[in-house]
């Protein structure tokens, strides 16, 4: 018994000591948004909003996001060439891939590269059930 208290006391008291990190469950239609690129710098979960109404986005976000992703379960429409949403929005950004560099955005309208992160002003969530 000795020997069983001297192995996995230490290990216990190791393992409690660890750093705890900042686990969040998610919710489907969570968005994660990003000062930096790549899920960097700043970042928020933003949850519990509701879906098909405009989303300004806060501060620091507002004009300076480096990426954004919906958790599974919703579909978003950013918006970058308005002060607000638009009927159609500029992009739509899916779960499955996101959006790790609005820095670096291809622009669906023009087909050429953009800094949508720099313009970025706000996003309208849509629930889809077959997203993930």
């Amino acid at each position: 018994m000795k020997t069983f208290a001297a192995t996995f006391v230490p290990f216990i008291i190791a393992v409690s000591a660890l750093p705890t990190s900042n686990i969040q469950a998610h919710i489907p239609g969570d968005i994660l948004v990003c000062t930096g690129e790549n899920y960097t710098g700043d970042c928020t979960t933003l949850s519990g909003l509701p879906f098909n109404e405009c989303q300004p986005l806060p501060e620091p976000y507002f004009k300076n996001v480096g990426s954004f992703k919906p958790e599974a379960g919703a579909f978003c429409r950013i918006t970058y060439t308005a002060d607000s949403c638009t009927p159609h929005g500029d992009a739509f950004i899916w779960p499955t891939d996101g959006a790790p560099n609005l820095h670096q955005f291809d622009d669906p309208a023009t087909g050429e590269t953009t800094n949508a992160g720099s313009r970025m002003t706000s996003f309208l969530c849509q629930q889809c059930t077959g997203c993930s």
